[in-house]
């Protein structure tokens, strides 16, 4: 659905990728919102076809389908998700391991059958957890261990706000703000500009944002085990997977808001703070110029040394 709001302002509204979306942008006719409309929502269609694993014909589906079988063929341009699996792999240190979906398995049954799983049963399942041992490149993909396999929901909601940021530099849209379900990147200004303005929730509080954000020109990402959890004998476990343990990461960092030059160096970093911890996630998210962050916890809040100059009213 589009409407057109004041100031030139058109306001797209859409479900894709499990969550609800937004997208806010100015051009200058109608005819020229229904082409953006089309070109963007075409490629998030194509993009979820071919890489959900909800969707049982999907080539994501069908790779894993083959793991330890054979080799899956592949074009140019699904062969640059697998380097970006490759990058997020790299950039993570291993912390966001594209291979490590048999682990969340494992624990999305243990929740279905209120049981944990134990540690042998964890000790088997990671073993099948190793994104440098998969074989792709030239045109083809392969998942060397049969019970292998490919999940990119640490990535693919990030990735997808930025193509979309894409294409509206495509289409000579200089002025709009991506929301694919909390994981947001604005261009240009609003009609009241010049700034962007963004809430990011309370992670104690639903429906309640503890901070509004300015910026343009940025993307923003949370990530957090607040909301999403299994419980297993009475206890909460997040959704986050530790491939290290093998186990949903524990600590006390209840959500991690990372705003960078892009969505997928946001989600990245934010990801990895709630897999490490605040103090450690914190000083990883120090290390890249450029990028700060909001990490909450339950009876603290912790900054980067620069986030207040984005925080309204600081």
């Amino acid at each position: 659905m589009i409407s057109n709001l004041t100031g030139g302002l058109f306001k797209l509204k859409f479900q894709a990728m499990g969550t609800q979306c937004e997208v806010q942008f100015r051009t200058g006719s109608v005819e020229g919102a229904k082409e953006f409309r089309v070109a963007a929502l075409g490629w998030l269609k194509n993009f979820e076809k071919t890489w959900s694993r909800f969707k049982p014909g999907s080539l994501l589906c069908h790779i894993n389908a083959q793991a330890g079988l054979g080799p899956v063929e592949v074009t140019e341009g699904e062969e640059e998700v697998l380097q970006l699996c490759d990058h997020t792999y790299q950039v993570s240190r291993g912390l966001n391991d594209p291979t490590s979906f048999p682990l969340t398995r494992l624990w999305d049954e243990a929740g279905r059958r209120d049981a944990l799983p134990d540690q042998g049963e964890i000790d088997e399942v990671k073993e099948l957890v190793s994104w440098p041992s998969v074989e792709w490149g030239n045109g083809k993909v392969f998942l060397p261990e049969k019970g292998m396999a490919l999940e990119i929901g640490g990535f693919g909601k990030e990735y997808a706000v930025d193509q979309l940021i894409a294409f509206a530099k495509k289409f000579k849209i200089a002025d709009c703000l991506v929301d694919l379900g909390r994981d947001v990147s604005a261009l240009g200004e609003p009609p009241h500009g010049p700034y962007w303005v963004v809430g990011v929730e309370d992670a104690r509080e639903e429906e309640a944002s503890a901070f509004r954000l300015a910026f343009t020109g940025k993307a923003l990402a949370t990530s957090g085990n607040g909301r999403r959890f299994r419980v297993i004998g009475g206890k909460k476990f997040g959704h986050i997977i530790d491939p290290r343990s093998g186990r949903p990461a524990e600590n006390t960092l209840l959500t991690a808001s990372c705003l960078a030059d892009d969505c997928l160096t946001a989600g990245l970093l934010s990801t990895n703070a709630c897999i490490l911890g605040a103090q450690e996630g914190l000083a990883e998210i120090e290390r890249y110029h450029g990028v700060e962050a909001i990490l909450q916890r339950s009876n603290q809040i912790h900054y980067s040394s620069n986030i207040h100059r984005h925080v309204l009213g600081s």
